[in-house]
């Protein structure tokens, strides 16, 4: 395979990954709705029919709203009685802190609420109106609980939020059938994450559905037109950005799983379906949920405690190739907060972590070049053979592979580096875009290595530096024309991809061709390059 064949290879991969990864830009923001502000996803029975009618909602008394708020040490939860218990999740670490000491609330719900509770209309013998007013509980001051009450026609329902340590907390649901006779129900538990005032292309939100054998998830482009379903055993169910994940955990397996989006696609809808129940007169049945509510790291999300035997790492995208991209996500996650331990700077931390990685894959770079040189030299009787049996294709083919033995030369050592590196690239890629620790993390002129460059300075630098390196490569003779089109392509290709793509991984591509750079102008130098080729 020659360079211009390599080359045109590395284009298809490159374009492939811009074309998967072209799946995160955002759906243009919708229409502005007259719907109300406390609006949410219709119930829906599981043929996805409306089940709850306008009529059932009922209005909610300004007079009547509490809200509170509960705080440890890591968050503050807003809490309101009224269509749903959280209306805010403030998140306090000095990390997300603005300069006027409010958290970031990544929940964004903009006046909506989430962790609501409902049930199906289609399998429920009582009503419980949406937007329903609930009463608050004695004690209304403990900074760390907040309980509920509804009363209803034959029904009583308490639900109580209690906030743990770190981003945990521990939802519950107690049903009382206080009517004479016995009464079926089957709860839900509703969910949203808003989707923000500012659309992004990278910061995709996506609603997921976990079973013991793998997490689906969906983003606002697959419900916008009908909800999506998961049936069977559900271990937890989550709403959540790159860095930030939302997850109600049942202690009980549930039944269904269902993401969907409000009327005005302001907001992701996540509704997790108990089993159905009966309940005979004064009897009471109470469910039992785990919450997280903060940061996708790692530790934090495998030692969620509340339900035990549950792990939330399935949040976290590694990228295509599955295990192996997440196993080696981790490692090099590990390398980067060691080498942040030491310096304190993450930026620094990427650089050191670029010099590792491409002192692993080394050995096979150079033997990537070395292939390359081989083939450049023996062009000139690659293109001989081809000129000679321009009429026989067997023969032309028996040849090329007895010219190929005699030179020693492999056609796909040069591609072969390459497609082994790739798991690698995948995994880095996955790690750095998923890294909560770089989030509004400054860098030289970056504001935030989480964001794009705001001065297009990486993506540029990375074109230039691709061409500079094009340019030193060894080509083969022939087709020029079609060399100088490649030379080309390439850095427009990076430049183009990288102008919109976190700034913390163009400081890693950056690195990483300044290195191959260095280590080109080393192996083509006359003499050196011929001595490291006998080798």
């Amino acid at each position: 395979m020659d360079s211009s064949r390599r080359t045109l290879l590395a284009i298809v991969i490159c374009v492939a990954i811009w074309i998967v990864y072209s799946t995160w830009i955002m759906p243009p923001p919708p229409a502005e709705s007259t719907a109300p502000q406390q609006q949410i996803a219709d119930e829906r029975d599981d043929e996805g029919k409306k089940t709850v009618k306008e009529e059932d909602a009922a209005p909610a008394n300004a007079a009547d709203v509490v809200t509170s708020r509960l705080e440890n040490e890591l968050v503050a939860l807003d809490v309101t009685n009224v269509d749903g218990m959280i209306k805010s999740a403030e998140l306090r670490s000095p990390q997300f802190l603005d300069g006027e000491g409010k958290g970031l609330d990544f929940l964004d719900l903009q006046g909506q609420a989430t962790l609501a509770v409902a049930f199906d209309s289609e399998r429920t013998d009582f009503k419980l109106p949406r937007n329903a007013t609930w009463q608050v509980l004695e004690p209304r001051d403990d900074k760390r609980a907040w309980n509920l009450k509804y009363a209803g026609e034959g029904v009583e329902i308490i639900s109580s939020l209690m906030l743990l340590d770190d981003y945990e907390g521990r939802f519950t649901v107690k049903v009382t059938n206080r009517s004479d006779r016995p009464q079926e129900h089957r709860l839900i538990v509703r969910s949203r994450l808003g989707e923000g005032a500012e659309k992004s292309q990278y910061n995709v939100h996506r609603g997921l559905c976990a079973t013991p054998e793998d997490v689906e998830d969906f983003d606002l482009d697959d419900v916008e037109e009908a909800a999506e379903r998961i049936r069977g055993a559900i271990s937890w169910i989550g709403l959540d950005t790159k860095y930030f994940l939302w997850s109600v955990i049942p202690s009980e397996a549930g039944q269904l799983c269902e993401i969907t989006t409000t009327e005005d696609h302001s907001a992701l809808v996540a509704n997790l379906y108990g089993k159905t129940l009966t309940l005979g007169p004064g009897e009471t049945r109470g469910y039992e949920f785990g919450l997280y509510f903060g940061t996708k790291e790692l530790e934090r999300l495998r030692d969620h405690s509340v339900v035990g035997g549950v792990n939330l790492e399935g949040a976290i995208d590694w990228g295509w190739f599955g295990g192996l991209s997440s196993a080696l996500g981790k490692l090099m996650l590990r390398l980067l907060r060691w080498f942040h331990d030491l310096t304190g700077i993450w930026g620094v931390a990427i650089l050191l972590l670029t010099v590792v990685v491409k002192g692993v894959t080394l050995p096979l770079t150079l033997k990537q070049m070395n292939s390359m040189k081989r083939m450049k030299e023996i062009q000139p009787e690659i293109e001989s053979l081809k000129t000679k049996y321009a009429d026989d294709r067997t023969r032309q083919a028996q040849e090329m592979q007895a010219l190929f033995a005699r030179s020693g030369v492999n056609p796909l050592a040069g591609c072969l580096p390459m497609v082994v590196q790739l798991p690698i690239w995948i995994a880095l890629y996955a790690m750095l875009a998923t890294a909560v620790e770089l989030f509004r993390v400054p860098f030289l002129w970056l504001p935030d290595l989480t964001q794009q460059d705001p001065y297009f300075i990486l993506p540029l630098g990375i074109g230039g530096l691709m061409f500079l390196q094009t340019k030193l490569q060894p080509t083969p003779t022939g087709d020029n024309q079609q060399a100088k089109m490649m030379m080309w392509m390439m850095p427009l290709i990076f430049t183009v991809m990288m102008l919109f793509l976190p700034s913390g991984l163009g400081v890693y591509i950056f690195a990483n061709i300044m290195l191959s750079l260095v280590q080109t102008v080393i192996q083509t130098r006359p003499g050196k390059a011929a001595a490291v080729a006998k080798k």
